[in-house]
């Protein structure tokens, strides 16, 4: 991975991404990974795979290495078909040791509605030795999601009509987590950042084209404010573009 800002050489890409990152007010740290073509799609036919690489593929697992909680909507976990996290690569893995992590990320999912299937692999196939995934839901979506998540998912059932993110952070704090890797999808992403509460996006930019209407970066009605970012890094690897931002 060729460093670009701050100019540099070939870097280690777990070097890039692993700096200091202070802990907000009682919070954790927020970061958001996501990928965009060109002209800011962030799928092709339903899926953020086909923008994407083995490149992009090392940056996510060197992402999620990083990160205690990884935050997922409902729709993304049903239209990427996520799997439970896995064992980072040996030297990332060490690193998890030396800053007293737990060996995978915790997956936590947010759903309002409740619509997540019990069978599905995140929850199936979750390994037995690790904490269960989460779900953040309202009481409308505990309803829904009725007693087929008992042994597969800690259900965590937040006051009001939808899924508060403040309150989310909240817990996720209470639960020890210092970073959280939010994954999107472009719904969820919109409510964090209409929050206030992403410190840094990690954005990969894919050179295609894709044209076709679907939803950008972050899906909602116009921020209240703008918010702002500033760049804190630039790589690029196998052609695709590495921005690292920081919340100004």
């Amino acid at each position: 991975m060729r460093q670009l800002l701050p100019p540099g050489e070939d870097q280690n890409p777990l070097d890039v991404y692993d700096q200091p990152r202070p802990t907000p007010n009682n919070r954790p740290w927020v970061m958001a990974n996501m990928i965009s073509s060109l002209d800011g799609a962030i799928s092709v036919r339903g899926t953020s795979g086909g923008l994407g690489n083995p490149a992009d593929q090392k940056v996510l697992g060197i992402l999620r290495s990083l990160a205690d909680i990884i935050l997922v909507g409902a729709g993304t976990v049903r239209a990427e078909g996520y799997r439970p996290p896995r064992t980072p690569h040996p030297e990332a893995a060490q690193r998890r040791v030396a800053r007293h992590q737990a060996p995978r990320a915790r997956l936590a999912v947010v759903t309002g509605r409740g619509d997540l299937d019990s069978q599905a692999a995140l929850f199936a196939d979750h390994p037995p030795e690790d904490p269960l995934p989460l779900i953040f839901t309202t009481s409308h979506g505990a309803a829904a999601l009725g007693e087929s998540f008992v042994g597969r998912a800690e259900v965590v059932t937040l006051a009001g009509p939808r899924v508060d993110p403040d309150l989310v952070m909240e817990d996720l704090r209470q639960r020890g987590a210092g970073i959280v890797l939010s994954e999107g999808g472009p719904s969820l992403n919109h409510q964090l950042v209409a929050a206030g509460l992403v410190d840094e996006l990690c954005l990969t930019v894919a050179p295609l084209l894709v044209g076709g209407e679907g939803p950008g970066l972050i899906n909602g009605p116009i921020l209240e404010s703008l918010e702002e970012f500033e760049l804190a890094g630039l790589t690029t690897e196998a052609g695709l573009l590495f921005c690292r931002y920081l919340s100004a």
